[in-house]
């Protein structure tokens, strides 16, 4: 038997099939781009006729002592020089207007691209590589418009017009002041590809610290807690003398490109003075023309040589491009149908929903079964991987790949469009998630929402009070809400769902240590949700029929009209708390246990009320089920 080959590399795309792929985000830019063309034959021009006015006042006014035609000649190079100059910005302001653009447009459409994507996108990537992605890549891609592409256009523009020209004026002069032109290319070549190899390695270690730093960051309060900042700053040493490496390596390719370069145009020089100064000696060739032709691979060495600096530059932007392009390919988005919920009920079914996480041999839910009715509150219980969570993100489409049936008032959620489930369906996460900016902003997150609207969520939950005393909707709650305290950015949280006039709710409890009258506070405010369902139509401020909760809170699940225990991925039981405790079960073995081993109001859980954790035994807030 054959040993197994090893997968085989997949060629990295070649730099005009990367350039082909952003041609997209250029082309609305078409006018800009020919007004610059338009400017290209003048600057040609003008770089050009430079030297070739020089030469002729040497040959033809000053070995004559013509002081009127050298007066006119100087007089021309100057305009020469002017139109050079005024061109040659244009150009470069145009272009650069463009770069800004394209640039513009490609983060947002990356950007949209990511907040796009499900949950398994973002399970498989890091926070800090995604950052790296939206913001350094694509900035990298700027150089490709600003010092690469489109000055390498110029400049090859401006490098044929001097070639031209130079045949025009001599064969034998131009040959021998590109004899070097083949050490060139080889040397160009012979680091190019080192120099997008040290480029792509960038890219990655910098997403790698970026990924770092994010985490740590975002995770500050378990660092310090746990004095782990020494800990920390070693492993971020560790990586960023790595990193070091890696820029040394690409610096050095990039100086011995650009070292190379400027050795060779000083050995095209002495190529061309050597060849030439027989038959100016002998009269062959014009003094003059010997210095155009100087001036000429002089001026054809500066794109040259800057083409080594800009195409180092060039290599970072494709790099960066690679990478954003790559990420652009990625498309794990949640298929969604596009059939509307004109008047929805509230009714859930999940019928045998099997599910597993990839990579993940254990299914996450098996053969699942439950069902919430309009006007219900439905509790999900159990441990720590029971399934609770899954059950949620399935409904809430951030999941695809099961089997089995989920329906929203017997309709497939599959052919549900987003604009139908988003307008039905709110979820309240167990973590606080606030942005900076205004209270009005973190309830309506852009949406069009009547102030009058706000109030109501605001006053339901019993948050209108922080609210005013913040200085109403349009006080700002700081850097992911800092001037709140976590209690009051969970009753935010709550009236932002309210706000939406949601259907069905899905709120995963939280679970986080508060003070008792917070406590007493948050669990008021989920006694009002609950109880707003029961009021006469004519009464009724939002359209909510049916709750969905992970429960954590003793008093939550017995308020709930149905309670589903799960183990395993299974339902093991289901009924109403009565119910379920006189058929001493897992769920009532639950309830013993966190009644015989739960902490007091003070310890975080509120009076006589006990937290169900994530085995048998009541554990601390921090380590209940997610």
């Amino acid at each position: 038997m054959s040993a197994p080959t090893a997968p085989v590399a997949a060629k990295p795309p070649s730099d005009l099939a990367l350039l082909g792929r952003l041609w997209p985000w250029v082309r609305p830019e078409k006018p800009s781009l020919i007004a610059a063309a338009a400017l290209l034959p003048f600057m040609v021009v003008c770089t050009a006729a430079q030297p070739w006015v020089l030469g002729h006042a040497i040959d033809g006014f000053m070995r004559t002592g013509d002081l009127d035609g050298l007066g006119q000649a100087a007089m021309l190079y100057l305009i020469l020089v002017l139109g050079e100059w005024i061109s040659s910005a244009s150009h470069g302001y145009l272009l650069s207007v463009v770069g800004t653009r394209v640039i513009g447009a490609l983060r947002s459409d990356v950007i949209g691209h990511v907040l796009g994507q499900g949950q398994r996108f973002f399970d498989r990537r890091a926070a800090g590589v995604l950052l790296s992605r939206t913001t350094s890549d694509v900035e990298a891609i700027g150089e490709t418009f600003f010092t690469g592409v489109v000055s390498i256009i110029a400049d090859v523009a401006r490098l044929a017009g001097i070639v031209v020209t130079m045949l025009a004026l001599s064969v034998p002069l131009t040959i021998a002041g590109f004899a070097a032109l083949p050490i060139f290319w080889i040397a160009v070549e012979f680091f190019r590809r080192r120099v997008r190899d040290s480029s792509m390695a960038i890219r990655t270690v910098t997403a790698k610290m970026n990924g770092f730093v994010a985490e740590h960051i975002a995770g500050i309060d378990v660092v310090q807690l746990n004095r782990r900042e020494e800990v920390a700053t070693a492993e971020f040493t560790g990586i960023a003398k790595g990193a070091l490496r890696t820029y040394h390596l690409s610096n050095f390719y990039d100086a011995a490109l650009y070292a190379v370069m400027d050795g060779l145009g000083s050995i095209a020089v002495g190529v061309l003075v050597w060849y030439a100064a027989g038959d100016v000696l002998a009269g062959i060739v014009a003094p003059g023309l010997l210095v155009a032709f100087i001036d000429y691979v002089q001026r054809a060495l500066v794109p040259i040589k800057e083409f080594s600096g800009k195409y180092a530059t060039l290599q970072h932007s494709f790099a960066g491009l690679q990478k954003v392009m790559d990420l652009l390919d990625v498309d794990e988005r949640v298929a969604s149908g596009d059939r509307p919920l004109p008047a929805p009920r509230g009714d859930i079914r999940f019928e045998g929903v099997t599910y597993r996480y990839p990579g993940v041999d254990r299914p996450a839910l098996d053969a699942v079964d439950f069902e919430a009715e309009p006007g219900q509150v439905v509790a999900l219980v159990g441990a720590t991987g029971s399934g609770k969570s899954s059950v949620c993100r399935l409904l809430l489409r951030a999941y695809d790949g099961y089997s089995g049936s989920i329906l929203i008032d017997g309709e497939p959620l599959a052919t549900l469009s987003p604009d139908a489930l988003r307008s039905v369906m709110v979820s309240v996460p167990q973590d606080v998630a606030l942005f900076r900016g205004s209270v009005r902003f973190n309830l309506t997150l852009g949406e069009p929402i009547p102030d009058d609207q706000l109030w109501r969520a605001l006053e339901l939950v019993e948050a209108d009070g922080v609210v005013k005393a913040l200085g109403g909707l349009d006080a700002e709650v700081g850097d992911r809400g800092n001037r709140l305290s976590v209690g009051q950015g969970q009753l935010l949280t709550l009236a932002r769902a309210m706000a939406r006039d949601p259907v069905i709710l899905v709120l995963d409890e939280a679970t986080a240590s508060v003070d008792p009258a917070t406590e007493a506070l948050i669990s008021s405010a989920l006694d009002r949700i609950f109880a707003s369902r029961r009021l006469p139509a004519g009464e009724r401020a939002f359209r909510l029929q049916t709750i969905v909760v992970v429960a954590h809170r003793l008093s939550t699940i017995r308020s709930a009209d149905r309670i589903y225990v799960l183990d395993h991925g299974r339902v093991a039981e289901s009924g109403t708390h009565s119910s379920l405790v006189s058929r001493d079960g897992a769920y009532a073995a639950l309830v013993r246990a966190a009644e015989h081993l739960g902490e007091p109001r003070s310890a975080g859980a509120g009076s006589g009320e006990m937290l169900l954790g994530p085995s048998t035994a009541v554990l601390p807030l921090a380590s209940a089920s997610i």
